[in-house]
């Protein structure tokens, strides 16, 4: 447990790690298109993200997008009639969120704020929302889970769903493409406790733990039931390695039956890249 001055300190450098990256965080690391820009493996995991999302929520719910980065998943969930408020702890990120929604025509529908995951208890928007998620690693940059869960827990309606995509601390893509190649050193390293080291999706550099689907869920237990956990994903290359994706997207496609099939057995879901986990509010 780190103190409140070191959850400070971490808040501050994720600040300014994240606000650096901003301007160039959607070429590098948004959708893909006709120039090359963009990573087409980051956008195939948020095209899902959002469809388990869709499942989950009501149609036309208030949602809290918790690190909503330059808000594509909440762009794409105010397109299909929600209502969304972001939150992200950069300034910068949330400054790019709204110039998007803009672009976009999105006048209502979506709104975001600077915020630390672990102040949700300070927000001033105080819903009730009928959901929320954190996308791609989102949280494993987060100092303080309890306080995210105390947050979350006044926020959210009774039996609401959180969504959350968590970096596991095995990847067996990674393990298995790193041993046929004989360079078991190359795999990432994935530490439980902090250390420099990509954060998410967008590749920015800041401290970041790694985690079991057991020890992420902990601090939110007092609040929350544990619904389903899955690999996400299980055979597909993880992000730091979306060059692979990228030569050849059709290869890796042929794989979704497998893919979906065992992402969810006891054995597997806690080996992808991320896991996907979903809790319910626990009233």
């Amino acid at each position: 447990m780190q103190t409140d001055t070191e959850i400070l300190q971490q808040y501050k450098l994720l600040e300014a790690r994240f606000d650096r990256a901003a301007q160039m965080y959607d070429a590098t690391y948004g959708p893909p298109d006709d120039s090359g820009h963009g990573n087409p493996l980051v956008g195939w995991l948020r095209e899902q993200h959002v469809a388990v999302l869709r499942e989950v929520l009501p149609e036309g719910a208030s949602v809290l997008d918790i690190g909503c980065g330059t808000g594509e998943e909440s762009i794409a969930l105010a397109k299909a009639g929600y209502s969304v408020l972001g939150i992200d702890i950069s300034p910068a990120m949330v400054r790019q969120a709204q110039t998007k929604a803009a672009v976009y025509g999105i006048r209502r529908g979506m709104s975001c704020r600077a915020l630390a995951a672990g102040r949700l208890e300070t927000l001033d928007e105080r819903g009730p929302f009928q959901g929320a998620f954190a996308s791609l690693g989102t949280l494993n940059t987060e100092p303080d889970l309890p306080g995210v869960a105390r947050g979350l827990h006044g926020l959210l309606e009774p039996g609401a769903p959180f969504v959350v995509t968590v970096m596991s601390r095995h990847c067996l893509y990674e393990i298995l493409h790193n041993l046929r190649r004989f360079q078991p050193g190359r795999t990432l390293r994935r530490h439980s406790g902090w250390r420099e080291n990509r954060a998410g999706a967008g590749g920015v550099v800041a401290p970041v733990r790694f985690y079991s689907p057991r020890a992420f869920a902990a601090p939110f237990l007092d609040y929350f039931t544990v619904e389903s956990v899955r690999a996400f994903p299980l055979w597909l290359p993880p992000v730091h390695l979306h060059d692979l994706f990228r030569s050849d997207p059709e290869r890796y496609r042929r794989r979704l039956r497998w893919e979906q099939r065992m992402q969810s057995w006891p054995g597997f879901r806690a080996w992808g890249d991320h896991f996907l986990m979903i809790l319910r509010h626990a009233g």
